[in-house]
């Protein structure tokens, strides 16, 4: 017989159970559970899951973060003239945070589900905070189209731009 041939019938079956189990496989998972492990054990999952929700809603509430960079560098490039491009992108800098903040609860409405899909209540997750992060950086967003608006020369905060509003000076004498 060959170096690279097998002999099945003469394999021993004793050595085949000595065979280590897999990485990552435990055997208490094929163990009967009374009722008190198995809702220990769901106890567990729910935790989970709450800690899960919980991470994605500050994913989600720091999604905005990621933009703000972006948006620093598109009013930079775009200039302190008044153009289309740059009053589009002032622009952007006020409507797009205004629209995601007015939408903030069915954004994270996906997060504050009761029930699983076996029906059973799970416990709330408090989404105040994500909330608040949210809508703080899209204030932010919105600071800096204000800060894009004042750099335009859009904003009025000089005694000259007022001058429509001042009363002309009356005067007295007139000089012959």
């Amino acid at each position: 017989m060959s170096n690279w041939s097998v002999d099945y019938a003469s394999l021993n079956t004793a050595n085949s159970s000595k065979v280590s189990n897999p990485v990552g496989y435990e055997p208490s998972t094929l163990q009967k559970y009374t009722k008190n492990e198995r809702s220990s054990r769901q106890g567990n999952q729910d935790n989970n899951q709450v800690a899960i929700k919980m991470k994605r809603a500050w994913d989600v509430a720091m999604g905005p973060a990621k933009s703000i960079p972006m948006n620093a560098i598109m009013i930079y490039m775009s200039g302190t003239s008044l153009q289309i491009f740059t009053v589009m992108v002032t622009a952007m800098l006020f409507f797009n945070p205004v629209k995601a903040i007015m939408t903030t609860q069915q954004t994270f409405s996906r997060f504050e589900s009761d029930t699983t899909t076996t029906g059973k209540a799970q416990p709330k997750v408090d989404l105040t905070m994500p909330k608040l992060t949210f809508i703080g950086l899209h204030i932010v967003t919105i600071l800096l189209g204000v800060y894009k608006v004042n750099a335009m020369g859009l904003l009025p905060n000089t005694a000259s731009d007022w001058l429509a509003f001042i009363k002309p000076k009356e005067i007295l004498e007139y000089a012959a």
